[in-house]
């Protein structure tokens, strides 16, 4: 059954938020994203102070969208984070093209936020990406980080084949919300998301 974007997570039901969450939110995304941004090469000191100018707007938005979303997972506030159990491998199943080729047809737009499964052997991840541009002509859509796919979710992008796109169901945003890795090992500590995959988790209509 093919899940809409509208209502992924529909029956998971809702969370009561706790008294402060809001400073505590925004406290957790404005140190993780200042040291995102102590890490990160700007092209000049004025693109720095650009960035600096606009992360409280950006960091405030993301608390009140963490918690004005019904989105039915544990929500640690201090953190900044989304909780659920993690399943212990990251499946790519033999149908994902096909169901991801229909979705594409029946029900992509731009701006649609989707899950791209990163399949190093080292490590395995679900990263948030958002659609660019839909070209049916030839059957391929871009992604405003990832770049290029086809309609089965192959890169097309050199040195990115370990890179599939997939179709935004539950399966796929779960651990994608919540930060999953593994390793070849099996699973190990969950990733903490950026403001812009904040962002873009919360830009869904998930009511």
């Amino acid at each position: 059954m093919t899940i809409m974007q509208g209502d992924i997570f529909q029956s998971f039901g809702q969370r009561d938020v706790p008294t402060g969450a809001f400073p505590e939110l925004c406290t957790a995304l404005y140190e993780r994203e200042l040291a995102t941004l102590a890490r990160a090469e700007v092209a000049s000191l004025a693109a720095l102070q650009r960035r600096l100018s606009s992360t409280s707007y950006y960091v405030k938005q993301a608390a009140r969208a963490m918690l004005q979303q019904p989105i039915p997972l544990e929500l640690d506030v201090q953190n900044a984070s989304w909780q659920a159990a993690q399943k212990r491998q990251l499946n790519h199943s033999a149908s994902q093209p096909q169901k991801l080729q229909q979705w594409l047809q029946r029900q992509a737009r731009l701006g649609s936020v989707v899950p791209v499964f990163d399949l190093q052997p080292r490590l395995q991840r679900v990263l948030l990406d958002s659609i660019d541009r839909l070209d049916v002509q030839q059957q391929r859509v871009h992604l405003n980080m990832h770049g290029w796919f086809d309609w089965q979710g192959q890169s097309l992008e050199s040195g990115s084949e370990h890179m599939r796109l997939v179709r935004p169901d539950s399966q796929a945003l779960i651990p994608a919300l919540c930060g999953h890795q593994w390793n070849h090992k099996g699973r190990i500590d969950p990733r903490t998301l950026s403001l812009r995959e904040v962002l873009l988790a919360t830009s869904f209509s998930w009511a």
